[in-house]
């Protein structure tokens, strides 16, 4: 379950090796000195995240009302601070402000959420009359101020920087299920609801607006002007238009749709009235500040429609239509470029994925990437000759036509060389460390990022860079091998990769590009299409290798664990930060379960730490991955039963353990926790439990052509072995096993069944799932263990070898050729090699194929490719390849226990340690009959 991609760029700021939280980085003293400079030595502070909290002696706290927000920008903060807090110490009341002005500067930038973006400041007035008056204080103290408009407020009148809303003043939480806080407020019944933090303005049903005196409903909508965060046809709305007139941006754009939305505006489908023609319309509100060096939102979109028209003749660049502005937002107007980007376009046909690597299949996918590099080297070529450097080349700001031709859509970053500069913005894998370091591109980091393009249409492992810098050309090294790649390939990629030599010439690099021999480099299948003789499995050097990597690994996890640190132990995922610090999944107890796994011990400071830690109903959620009964499990199987009993005692009666069905996070996967507990201790009671969480799975199943799922919380229906049907089949052949209740392996058999029947195919013919049942939402084909093939692989073959059916083998062999891939973007267990890999071993053990065992070792040499050596040990990239990782989920953890399970595996063993219950489960099919 990662974490967006616009929240995970704010882990990536405080730390150059592993995802931090704001919480580690010292503000300056700007803001504070101005705090001390006015206000009483009896108020107090406190550091609160991004804010620093101010507390007026014997204050009152109220839970909720009308709140105020002050707005500004980095470059105003300061004066904006300075003018508020007499107003504010006057009052009494209570406030908090942000850090500095570099946490003013993140929370207005293009990737911060937009519903908090731009509050600078922000005031708890007890009541109604003290809500006015320091709302009219502050709009005179501050008169003829700019700063952001707060989407999810409204203004208060006379002010461009006062604004309001209602909401919650202290912090009311309950936990998800995935253990990420929701924050609430109180009713007027007593209940408790969500308080909702929307980019635009929402008021709960029992509130009455102080300003304008109305409820929420018609009367108490946004003023048209003010929602450019719902619809940009809004933000056009004219005050004169005649009833029933088409309202029109600029007189002529009249809104289709929204495309997307960031922080800096959105982007919409529109119509030109004019002309007919379809068009993109970019928005940029005022006050966003962009990149490392601030460009507010407006100035940078006016500056890339000015570069667009520059290269328009190109026919290389999107063609710019105009620019307008509309209210206090501004509009980029675009022709609409039918197609798809780069990134989807070699994720979708790369024959490395498709695991179709005939000959013919691969001299089609290459020629025609050769044919759009040749374009992308024009276009780089073309914008230099003008003086401009293109800055953030990526694999999504590339269009490819239905015809082949190539568009670039975004120039955000690009500049002209020695006059101005762009936003600075880059992406990762596609950035020359001097440029990072100078915050701006350079014509290498064009080149660079060519190099880059290249490289992920062989295989996405570009963003490596960002946590080991020659990763990607080591991967690309196995890879090429793998698929007999031409030498001049790689050559290239490596050459365009050298940031420190000389700019190559365009002519010549033009007809390096095009001289690749792709059309006689295959005259047979590369290596990797054909299977691991069974002689060459169980390799010395293999185990030799990794042997090395897993100590190494150990080393890393303790040179790096900090016990002083309340938030995490050892260097994790982002979420972390955003559930807990002990879950199996991001927390402690998956490093400290891998360890053990390893060395059959762990060292008593860092259990010490784990324990230390609440695993209380308001600590953590009651599920397997991410909440107290993998606590449980990993506590049992390092050998401490009693601490393990008491910590699912405790998770008894959570109120969400039944919010979701499945293995992560749901009643599935904390009713295979109490079968654990069971099994180790014997007591009867965690039977009862499990058998309690059978029944309300039984109760709660939908039905379909005989076939059951179970909706998630937000009523979609998740596939797969994380979330969807084929982990709750998982925990219903374990309790079938534990109890002998036939109508649990029907439930489980039917559960499996649904799975099954949302299969779905890819170009070769791949039997793959989506994350979600097809229809629901738009269909993404899965290969990985928490969402795909492999771990409806893992569900498969146990359902296969309790019954002994012929047609569940089958299916096995149906998926079996998905989860032979050597090659994914991530190592990691959950969403990467590693997982696919584990499902082979357990394929392996089930059904004894030393082929199998092939695969899984090749797999192996793929994920020990990606190991990363550093001074405390050896560790693998996490998710996103952006950060060092530790954890079970995305990092070093899970992909030791696969490595680790490489060298142990063998037909008729059980080894699999990603939390199964495989020694409740009967022995092989032959003595157990068929039928189900």
């Amino acid at each position: 379950m990662p974490l967006t991609w616009e929240t995970m760029l704010r882990y990536l700021t405080y730390h150059p090796r592993w995802f931090e939280g704001i919480s580690r980085r010292r503000p300056d003293s700007t803001h504070v000195a101005e705090f001390r400079a006015v206000m009483p030595g009896s108020w107090g502070l406190r550091r609160h995240s991004y804010w620093f909290v101010a507390e007026p002696p014997g204050a009152d706290e109220v839970g909720q009302g009308w709140k105020l927000h002050v707005s500004a920008t980095s470059r105003t903060s300061v004066d904006t601070l300075r003018r508020s807090l007499p107003v504010l110490r006057d009052a009494g009341v209570r406030f908090k402000f942000l850090i500095d002005p570099a946490a003013m500067a993140e929370l207005n930038g293009k990737s911060f959420s937009r519903s908090a973006s731009g509050k600078f400041i922000t005031v708890y007035p007890p009541d109604e009359e003290s809500f006015h008056r320091v709302a009219g204080a502050l709009t005179e103290a501050l008169r003829g101020f700019d700063g952001p408009y707060v989407l999810s407020d409204r203004r208060y009148p006379g002010s461009r920087v006062v604004s309001y809303r209602y909401g919650g003043f202290a912090r009311i939480v309950r936990l998800q299920p995935i253990g990420v806080p929701e924050l609430l407020i109180q009713s007027p019944d007593g209940s408790l609801v969500p308080d909702e933090r929307t980019p635009y303005w929402t008021v709960p049903a029992w509130a009455t607006d102080p300003v304008t005196a109305t409820h929420r409903g018609p009367a108490a909508a946004a003023p048209k002007a003010a929602a450019p965060a719902k619809a940009a046809s809004s933000t056009a709305a004219s005050s004169t238009a005649a009833p029933g007139t088409k309202r029109l941006l600029d007189g002529r754009y009249e809104v289709e749709g929204a495309i997307a939305f960031s922080n800096r505006g959105g982007i919409y489908h529109g119509i030109d009235t004019v002309t007919g023609a379809d068009v993109v319309l970019r928005e940029a509100r005022p006050g966003v500040e962009i990149g490392p060096h601030g460009i507010d939102a407006v100035e940078l979109l006016r500056h890339e429609h000015t570069l667009l028209t520059e290269l328009a003749d190109s026919g290389l660049f999107v063609r710019p239509l105009g620019f307008f502005t509309r209210w206090e937002h501004s509009f980029l107007v675009e022709e609409v470029v039918e197609g798809t980007h780069f990134g989807t376009l070699t994720t979708t046909q790369n024959p490395l994925y498709e695991l179709d690597m005939t000959p013919g299949r691969l001299v089609d996918y290459y020629q025609r990437f050769q044919r759009l590099w040749l374009q992308l080297a024009d276009a780089i070529a073309y914008a230099h000759e003008r003086g401009i450097v293109l800055g953030d080349l990526s694999m999504t700001n590339v269009m490819v036509t239905p015809d082949d031709r190539v568009r670039i859509i975004d120039l955000e970053s690009a500049f002209h060389e020695g006059v101005d500069h762009g936003a600075g913005l880059s992406t990762p894998g596609m950035v020359t460390r001097r440029a990072l370091a100078a915050r701006h591109g350079d014509r290498r980091t064009d080149y660079y990022a060519l190099g880059a393009v290249m490289l992920a249409t062989v295989f996405a492992c570009q963003q490596n860079d960002i946590v080991e810098h020659d990763l990607p050309l080591r991967l690309l090294g196995e890879v090429a091998a793998d698929l007999a790649l031409p030498a001049e390939l790689v050559s290239l990629i490596t050459d365009l990769f050298a940031e420190d030599a000389d700019l190559p010439e365009p002519a010549a690099l033009r007809r390096r590009i095009a001289d690749l021999p792709f059309a006689t480099a295959w005259r047979q299948a590369p290596p990797l299409a054909h299977p691991v003789p069974a002689e060459s499995t169980r390799s010395p050097d293999l185990h030799r290798r990794i042997a090395a990597v897993l100590d190494g690994v150990v080393a890393y996890m303790e040179g790096t664990a900090d016990t002083t640190r309340e938030d995490r132990l050892f260097p994790a995922d982002a979420l972390v930060f955003e559930t807990n610090p002990l879950s199996l999944a991001h927390g402690a107890y998956g490093c400290l379960h891998a360890m053990h796994s390893l060395r059959q011990d762990v060292p008593d400071t860092l259990l010490a730490w784990a324990l230390s830690r609440s695993t209380a109903h308001a600590a953590m959620p009651p599920g397997l991955y991410y909440g107290s009964a993998g606590v449980a499990w990993a506590l049992s199987a390092m050998g401490h039963r009693d601490q393990a009993v008491n910590v699912l005692r405790g998770a008894a009666g959570h109120p969400l353990q039944y919010t979701e069905p499945g293995v992560l996070t749901g009643a599935a996967g904390h009713g295979m926790a109490c079968l654990r507990l069971w099994r180790d201790s014997g007591l009867p009671e965690f039977l009862d439990r499990a058998r309690e969480t059978g029944e309300h799975l039984a109760a709660t199943a939908r039905w379909e052509d005989g076939r059951a799922y179970w909706p998630d919380s937000a009523g979609e229906v998740p596939v797969g072995y994380g979330n969807g049907a084929s982990g709750v089949a998982m925990f219903l052949l374990a309790l079938h096993a534990a109890t002998g209740d036939g109508s649990t392996l029907a439930l489980g058999r039917a559960a499996l069944d649904f799975d099954l029947s949302c299969v779905v195919y890819s170009p070769s013919g791949l039997a793959q799932f989506p994350s979600y049942r097809p229809g629901d939402i738009p269909a993404v084909r899965r290969s990985y263990w928490d969402e795909g093939t492999a771990g409806v692989l893992t569900t498969l073959l146990r359902y296969w070898h309790v019954t002994g059916d012929d047609l569940l083998r089958k299916q096995v062999d149906r998926l079996l050729p998905d989860a032979r891939h050597k090659y994914t973007a991530f190592p990691q267990l959950f969403h990467g090699i590693s997982g696919i890999g584990n499902a082979l071993l357990d394929a392996y053990e089930f059904l004894g194929d030393p082929e199998l065992l092939g695969d899984a070792e090749r797999a192996a040499e793929a994920v020990l490719c990606s190991a990363v050596r550093r001074p405390e040990g050896i560790v693998f990239p996490g998710e996103q390849t952006l950060r060092e990782s530790c954890d079970l989920a995305t990092g070093s953890a899970g992909v030791a226990l696969f490595l680790d399970r490489v060298r142990h595996a063998a037909p008729g063993l059980r080894t699999n340690r990603n939390f199964v219950l495989d020694d409740l489960l009967p022995g092989p099919p032959s003595a157990v009959g068929g039928g189900s």
